[in-house]
């Protein structure tokens, strides 16, 4: 016969195969230990015929067929980061949470280094600590950076404005920055109990950029309106 079958899965393999094409099963016949025929030759010995069915069994053994090997443990595959799940090594992309295969060179994020809690007293203090604490120092210097500038604008209002004449029109503007510090100082906290706690915080950094660009443009439109336009009338 020029054709047989797997003893593991049932395929068609050629005679002189020596692995399933299907399973990866061994084909090779294992190698038949010696066996003892003194045994068999004192219990016949004396009686004249051929031996019984079982003493010609215990003579010749039949060979044990290998275990079988799973296929999806044989093909190589990578552990998805995420949810763990195998994939073929030809995917990019996991096939269950779509992860990217170069998610496995990049680095793990740092953890949180201090408690939900502990971090937003750390930025009730001073907006970006516990977001510093926290692990994320490059937002935290965003949030600092951005606290001092509107706490300093404040302040130079104030010292500016001081005397009789007082702060005139230029308390629409004054109310306006202590607003966003109040914003600020509550936002800054709320994000970094969130970022201890291991979730995505609601103000990234790109956006409190833009909150201060739009900060800035509608201070300067307040004080051409209320301080600008006035004087250049009273002349």
């Amino acid at each position: 016969m020029s054709e047989r079958r797997c003893p593991t899965c049932g395929a068609l393999v050629s005679a002189d195969a020596e692995w399933c094409g299907q399973c990866y099963a061994s084909l090779r016949a294992p190698a038949a230990e010696p066996v003892h025929h003194a045994p068999v030759a004192a219990a016949t010995e004396g009686r004249v015929g051929p031996a019984t069915e079982e003493e010609a069994g215990a003579k010749t053994p039949e060979p044990a067929s290998a275990a079988p090997v799973p296929a999806s443990e044989a093909e190589p595959a990578w552990p998805c980061p995420v949810c763990g799940n195998r994939n073929p090594i030809e995917l990019n992309r996991c096939a269950v949470c779509g992860t990217s295969f170069a998610r496995l060179f990049q680095d793990a994020e740092p953890g949180p280094r201090v408690s939900p809690r502990g971090a937003a007293v750390w930025s009730l203090a001073l907006p970006g600590l516990g977001h510093w604490k926290s692990g994320r120092p490059l937002d935290g210097i965003v949030w600092m950076a951005i606290s001092l500038w509107t706490m300093g604008t404040v302040v130079l209002m104030l010292l500016s404005r001081t005397g009789s004449s007082g702060l005139g029109p230029t308390i629409p503007l004054l109310v306006l920055f202590v607003a966003a510090i109040v914003v600020l100082w509550v936002t800054s906290a709320v994000d970094a109990h969130r970022i201890a706690s291991g979730v995505r915080p609601l103000v990234t950094s790109r956006a409190l950029l833009w909150g201060s660009v739009a900060l800035v443009i509608l201070s300067v439109v307040l004080l051409a309106t209320l301080v600008v336009v006035p004087a250049s009338r009273a002349r």
